[in-house]
């Protein structure tokens, strides 16, 4: 598990720390709400612990609790996911699996020339913009032997991109976003309690098989289960969801360092530049999938962009957006991402190597004239 703090002797600094978070974490929150971004109560956390982490603050999330805001996450969709909305979205398959596969594709051509146009390596941008599960991403990137500190610089930047921008994309399209989407409930403890299990059961299943973002998809698909069933009332008070916010977003801000700038300092505005590229190609394919689905536009946008599958889920639920039909747009991504991404950013980075020793090789001499 990850420590909270790095050494016990930066205690005192980490509780400074802790408190700056915790005040000028409300203050944006409350700043941003009354501007009525959505997402409010992630969006502040991320601004604040980005700077906090920019001046090399000591503080962690420990893994086990970012895994259970991510389970909290993943029972907040299922509250949302009802069998008719739900099988309405599966009747679309062929635009699932075809905008899916094209939000991988355009993701893995953005990285491709990134890394044709800077000095970073090829394979590492490609998997730097391969969407939808950054952690994991930069696990298998470092199993693979490449630089995994510039793919976690690219995720970073590729994931604050997503949540800016359909933060504010998201405020110009609606008029009212910031509440707290909750299933209150409170009085109903056990089903508090129920919720509080079930997202214990990701990080848990994580731990015995290799399953996709396990610490959301487990509890997602558990609770969408029992609770479409009928069989169980899940109860996601206000305060549970705040704390899960705070801490997703805290999680997101914490990753950038001095140590991380310090990496990837040169490229960072080509690294911005083209997140800001695929979000804008993205934003153009949703458009097109909002059309023919016959769902709003903010519906289209956020099926389709790069982003990981509890932050858009977040954004989509304070913006009032159809949370059943983005979903299974983002899960069929996030499996095409595990199947399909690190063979295809191989692929791409060989192909690419091969014509650079083809162009670069000697021409070989032409044989004599008779």
């Amino acid at each position: 598990m990850r420590p909270v703090l790095r050494d016990f002797t930066d205690a005192p600094k980490a509780l400074r720390h802790l408190a700056l978070l915790l005040v000028f974490g409300a203050l944006a929150v409350g700043g941003l709400a009354w501007a009525k971004f959505p997402a409010a109560l992630l969006l502040g956390p991320v601004l604040v612990a980005t700077a906090l982490g920019l001046r090399g603050t000591p503080l962690r999330v420990p893994n086990s609790w970012h895994e259970m805001a991510q389970g909290v996450a993943g029972c907040m969709i299922a509250h949302y996911l009802t069998p008719e909305i739900l099988m309405r979205a599966v009747s679309l398959w062929p635009f699932v699996a075809l905008f899916a596969a094209m939000t991988l594709v355009l993701a893995c051509l953005v990285g491709l020339v990134l890394g044709l146009c800077t000095k970073v390596g090829k394979e590492e941008a490609i998997w730097g913009f391969l969407p939808g599960m950054a952690g994991a991403v930069i696990a298998m990137s470092s199993e693979r032997g490449l630089d995994s500190r510039i793919v976690a610089f690219i995720q970073i930047i590729r994931l604050m991109t997503v949540i800016l921008v359909m933060s504010i994309v998201s405020r110009l399209l609606l008029d009212d976003t910031s509440g707290i989407a909750a299933a209150t409930n409170g009085a109903a403890h056990y089903g508090v309690l129920l919720t509080l299990f079930l997202a214990t059961t990701g990080p848990l299943a994580a731990r015995y098989a290799p399953i996709p973002a396990a610490a959301t998809m487990v509890p997602l698909v558990l609770a969408s289960i029992l609770q479409g069933g009928g069989w169980v009332d899940l109860a996601l008070p206000p305060w549970l969801l705040i704390g899960a916010y705070f801490l997703l977003g805290t999680q997101v801000g914490l990753r950038f360092s001095p140590d991380t700038l310090r990496t990837a300092v040169k490229i960072f505005w080509p690294v911005a530049l083209f997140s800001f590229g695929l979000m804008g190609l993205c934003a153009v394919s949703g458009i097109i999938l909002a059309r023919i689905a016959g769902e709003t536009v903010l519906t289209g946008i956020l099926a389709t962009v790069p982003g990981s599958i509890e932050t858009i889920a977040i954004i989509a639920v304070n913006a009032n957006a159809n949370l059943s039909f983005i979903m299974t747009m983002q899960v069929v991504r996030l499996f095409a991402v595990v199947l399909a991404g690190p063979p295809l950013a191989r692929a791409l980075s060989l192909s690419i190597r091969q014509g650079l020793r083809r162009s670069n090789a000697p021409p070989q001499d032409s044989p004599p004239a008779e």
